[in-house]
């Protein structure tokens, strides 16, 4: 469970710290009349949104895998179990 909560504050973290720069960027960009910094920035912001889908995608997968990684183990014991009665 340490493992889930320091996953997701480092992902909120690297997230956090993409959509800050885009933003700067961005306002950087408006500012000083420079349309790289704008696309620049855009792609950071962009960046940052595509970290927190990998997450939640990934926070499923890991789901997806425990609950299987479960009915293997309880398949596993159904196995044993029907071996030591034969």
């Amino acid at each position: 469970m340490a493992t889930l909560a320091a996953s997701r504050a480092l992902t909120i973290a690297a997230a956090s710290f993409l959509a800050f720069d885009g933003a700067a960027l961005v306002a950087g960009g408006v500012w000083l009349h420079r349309p790289v910094l704008m696309v620049m920035g855009a792609a950071l912001i962009l960046g940052s949104l595509l970290v927190g889908f990998y997450w939640r995608w990934h926070k499923r997968q890991a789901v997806e895998l425990a609950r299987a990684r479960q009915s293997l183990v309880a398949e596993a014991r159904e196995l044993q179990d029907l071996l030591r009665r034969n």
